[in-house]
């Protein structure tokens, strides 16, 4: 297992302080490795992998990597209506993509900053923005971690109190203007901004169908528990021959940009590979749940939620207002 650890380390440049800690971090990744391996062996619908949090407890994970922080909101520049409410389910398209119609960035990478909440926010307004005007500007999470005070920075925040930061800011400069650095920063600069919405609105809590008609016109910023071992570690589904096709869903914010609805009522979900496993798998990792009822999910139910207590919770969908 030591050549094994050296080869993961290689792999994924990490160097220890000194050898106790090497030590330390070796017994937690036979641990995890061993955990991962007999998952594998069971007859689940998915698989896991040793990714690059493989050397961490899930308590380390849990601390760094989820920054959701449901407090309080504020007000002022959320809507509270629902501007999809009277779309027809029937007249959805079968399926929509936002990274395919260029309404999605490149993938990125949050590393050790807990500010998921960040990255979620500035991908829900570049695809509003790029539905809006046309252009897809890639803007900056940093301004948000040091800027919007309401919020934790790394140690985490709200989505919605970042959309009413850059209502009341006026906007968010670019990530070429004010790039990521992956720490709280010590100053503010806020006052070169690129892009701006008007205003922000919750998804209907509890209605699943008001998250597909809200995929289906914008990206959704949405927060989605993510701590565990086994969403930790998730690497993709089963080939068929194995099982059918797993059903999971991604406390850390992402954007949905991805949704399909197939004839067994199937939604899409997108996790960005590098906001969970840190590696561009061509743009996203996919994650799939199933509408209307339980997941299918087996070993995966402890680590998962329902699609409509997790991601209809109030103030867990949100959209930004172009």
């Amino acid at each position: 297992m030591a050549a094994r650890h050296e080869q993961w380390m290689g792999k994924y440049g990490r160097v220890y302080s000194d050898a106790p800690e090497k030590a330390r971090r070796l017994e937690v990744f036979k641990a995890n490795v061993a955990f991962i391996e007999s998952t594998n062996a069971g007859n689940s619908k998915f698989w896991l992998e040793a990714n690059q949090f493989a050397d961490i407890t899930e308590d380390e994970f849990r601390a760094i990597h989820t920054g959701y922080k449901p407090a309080a909101a504020a007000d002022k520049g959320r809507s509270t209506g629902f501007r999809y409410a009277n779309a027809s389910l029937d007249d959805l398209p079968a399926s929509v993509d936002w990274r395919t119609n260029g309404a999605v960035t490149p993938v990125k990478d949050q590393g050790q900053c807990g500010c998921c909440w960040a990255f979620s926010t500035v991908a829900s307004m570049e695809g509003i923005v790029k539905l809006s005007t046309g252009k897809l500007v890639s803007l900056s999470e940093q301004e948000l971690v040091d800027c919007d005070g309401t919020d934790k920075g790394c140690e985490g925040g709200l989505m919605d109190n970042a959309f009413e930061f850059v209502v009341k800011n006026r906007g968010l400069a670019t990530e070429a203007d004010y790039p990521y650095t992956g720490a709280d920063g010590s100053t503010c600069d806020s006052s070169t901004a690129a892009a701006t919405i008007t205003g922000h609105e919750d998804v209907p809590a509890n209605g699943e169908a008001s998250l597909l008609k809200a995929v289906a016109a914008q990206p959704v910023s949405l927060a989605v528990d993510g701590g565990d071992n086994l969403f930790r570690f998730y690497k993709e589904a089963c080939s068929p021959a194995r099982a059918a096709r797993s059903s999971t869903t991604a406390s850390r914010p992402s954007a949905n940009t991805t949704w399909e609805k197939p004839p067994a009522g199937w939604a899409k979900l997108n996790v960005d590979g590098s906001y969970v496993h840190g590696e561009n798998t061509g743009g996203a990792d996919m994650v799939w749940a199933p509408l209307g009822k339980k997941h299918d999910i087996e070993r995966m139910k402890e680590a998962m939620e329902l699609i409509k207590t997790t991601m209809m919770k109030a103030r867990h969908g949100t959209m930004a207002a172009p």
